[in-house]
């Protein structure tokens, strides 16, 4: 009701925002409109298929919550956040957030099957990969859903060449209309690929059916010593290459503040430094998680066979420990979380400003980006720039839908 009586022209100016759970800290909930909270009344897990593998919810459902439901089936929802006690679905889909674990199981789209949304004239749409039959029969629509799949599919047939050209060969798109996924592998075209990032620009997503996966029963975490901080970063390709679940760096201040807070009493034992050793100015988290014992020994011994190997080499890991079974993991983790969150409370200029809220490079790229001035994006600005312009026009266009 709200979205079709928010499409007469006496409510044109009036913005509509939905709302998870307000955990982004780029301030996406805020706005000069009228804020949808989602979570309020739309909280509901409508259906779990166990057998099949997955779950339809309401997108005000907490990930906590949801992931409680399919505990007892021996399932859970993949992508993992730190902000998972609070962080609704529809907040997940609208950021497309992946998180710890995102080697493996990727981002939230990824266990997107199919999304119920609504849109401003009221119209609703279940959108699912769509062959093209179904697709010009959807376009002949007269009304928003029709007009959206004219748009979508005119912006992305038109700069097919250059969507390929600039759009960088990342597993991650972040918030942001992922263009370069309109159409599946198979050919299919997916509007869900637009919706899921969007963050509430292009429809109210009511409800979602979630692809989900057997919880795994055996754990392990790789904690690797460094003597620098860029070590640690320029180990990111081959530790990548080992296959890991997720892979998480600490560099030497959040170290700094681990190990004068209480938290390192309960880690300590798994950072051991020798005498002879180097400080530890760097650490690299790998986690391994798998569905038996001889799965998860196989992935460590793949990791520490590189190690083994380099631990000689100038300027590479000096160390590492293995951590087996989820309650001793669970420490470290809760360590590494506590450090990062102890550098707010750093007083006068040793406090760190935030200015990008998270970034997605290649893992190849990690190390040269935060070594280099940022001059290597220059040059192709002016292509991205052409882009944006598209996105613009687009942006444009759902501001009459929405």
């Amino acid at each position: 009701m709200i979205a079709k009586l928010a499409s007469e022209a006496r409510f044109k100016d009036v913005v509509l925002a939905p709302r998870g759970g307000g955990t982004g800290t780029n301030g996406q909930s805020l706005t000069d409109g009228v804020v949808v909270d989602i979570s309020r009344h739309m909280n509901q897990i409508l259906e779990i298929n166990a057998e099949e593998g997955w779950v339809r919810v309401q997108t005000g459902v907490v990930k906590d919550q949801l992931n409680a439901a399919l505990k007892p089936h021996g399932l859970f929802f993949a992508p993992e956040l730190s902000t998972s006690n609070r962080a609704t679905i529809g907040g997940m889909i609208n950021t497309d957030a992946s998180g710890q674990g995102s080697c493996l199981y990727g981002k939230t789209r990824d266990h997107v099957l199919a999304l119920n949304s609504v849109f401003l004239d009221g119209s609703e749409w279940l959108s699912e990969p769509m062959t093209d039959a179904e697709l010009e029969a959807v376009k002949q629509r007269n009304d928003k859903v029709g007009e959206v799949h004219r748009l979508v599919d005119a912006i992305h047939s038109e700069n097919r060449a250059l969507i390929v050209d600039v759009f960088p060969p990342l597993n991650r798109c972040l918030t942001g209309y992922d263009l370069a996924h309109i159409r599946t592998e198979e050919g299919l075209f997916d509007l869900n690929s637009v919706l899921c990032g969007a963050e509430g620009s292009l429809a109210f997503i009511t409800e979602a059916k979630l692809n989900v996966l057997p919880i795994p029963e055996y754990a392990a975490l790789v904690n690797i010593k460094y003597a620098g901080f860029q070590d640690s970063l320029e180990d990111a390709k081959q530790i990548m290459g080992c296959g890991p679940t997720s892979v998480e760096t600490i560099d030497s201040k959040v170290l700094s503040l681990a190990m004068q807070d209480i938290v390192w009493q309960t880690v300590e034992d798994y950072f051991p430094q020798d005498a002879a050793e180097p400080e530890i100015k760097g650490i690299n988290l790998v986690e391994y998680t798998a569905a038996s014992q001889a799965e998860l020994e196989a992935g460590v011994a793949r990791l520490t066979a590189y190690l083994d190997e380099v631990n000689q080499q100038p300027a590479k890991s000096f160390g590492y420990s293995v951590v087996y079974g989820s309650a001793e993991i669970s420490k470290v983790w809760a360590m590494r979380k506590k450090a990062v969150g102890l550098l707010g409370n750093a007083k006068g200029q040793q406090r760190p400003i935030p200015f990008v809220e998270d970034t997605a490079v290649p893992p190849e790229n990690l190390a040269p980006l935060l070594q280099s001035s940022g001059r290597c994006w220059i040059s192709t600005g002016w292509r991205m720039a052409c882009l944006a312009m598209w996105m613009l026009v687009f942006c444009m266009c759902v501001r009459r839908w929405i």
